[in-house]
């Protein structure tokens, strides 16, 4: 077979992947630019046809959205700092610190992995309560500062392949192990640390059991929660379609421009990460 038909197949498979994974954006956007009786027509219109965006500022306006989205970064960028700083610190130590059980206690982290989220819900409630944290941010925060076992293994074998004369040299010249990890070896690992950060920023931006369980007022609600409330303050209320997948459009869109701007990085991180040992 000539190499351009081999070539044109794997590039007609991937468009059509591209498209059959793109069609649900594609579909939660026209309808939110739909006439409200265009939406459950059948056959279903593809192109709408008229269109409008008044569904936008009006789904905007129907509840406090500014305050949710502000609530809802300030969580997402401080889970994002916390858990790739914490993470990276404990990767260091399991990487380029030797002391006694280390690849024992590395086996303990990596054991968490497989601990269900679902049996930790009642525990860290009862605890959260007991601090008082509950109805604020602290829940959805706080947790991060002990790291990610995914992400301080992902580091740690970004690490090991980082040649331990480059520390030996700098302890040399006078630094601590402080300034080799901050001054030498963070610079080197920002694509592992950028691939954390998004799939921290993911799971953050996209988590709606934590907030549901923690915040109680509207105040302190975040993005998800706001846009699960979108016509449901009366019993048996119409659903207006247009107003969720325009708030739905609005929400998925950071996702997209975070995974966009920082795809090279998240490629290279996990493309670059071995299992060295």
């Amino acid at each position: 077979m000539p190499k351009w038909i081999g070539r044109s197949l794997r590039w007609g498979v991937l468009c059509l992947l591209a498209l059959v994974f793109a069609f649900p954006f594609y579909w939660m956007f026209t309808t939110s630019i739909k006439q409200a009786s265009d939406i459950f027509v059948f056959p279903p219109k593809l192109l709408p046809y008229p269109f409008s965006f008044k569904a936008y500022p009006e789904a905007w306006a129907m509840q406090n959205f500014g305050l949710y989205m502000f609530n809802s970064f300030k969580i997402v960028l401080l889970n994002v700092v916390f858990a790739v700083l914490s993470s990276a610190l404990a990767a260091y130590g399991f990487a380029r610190i030797r002391f006694k059980g280390r690849e024992v206690w590395f086996l303990v982290v990596l054991a968490t992995m497989i601990i269900p989220t679902e049996v930790l819900i009642i525990p860290q409630y009862l605890e959260f309560k007991a601090f008082g944290w509950l109805n604020t941010h602290l829940p959805l925060i706080i947790p991060a500062l002990a790291g990610n076992p995914f992400y301080i293994f992902l580091i740690r074998q970004y690490m090991k392949s980082i040649p331990y004369e480059l520390d030996e040299a700098a302890i040399i010249d006078g630094c601590g192990r402080l300034a080799v990890f901050w001054r030498i070896l963070l610079p080197i690992i920002t694509p592992a640390l950028a691939t954390c950060a998004v799939f921290q920023f993911m799971g953050s931006w996209n988590d709606y059991m934590g907030p549901l369980i923690y915040l109680q007022t509207r105040d302190k609600w975040t993005l998800a929660l706001g846009i699960a409330s979108l016509n449901s303050e009366r019993l048996y209320s119409a659903v207006n379609w247009n107003h969720r997948m325009a708030m739905a459009t609005i929400y998925s869109l950071f996702p997209l421009i975070m995974f966009f701007l920082a795809q090279k990085k998240l490629i290279g991180g996990i493309a670059t990460t071995g299992i060295k040992g």
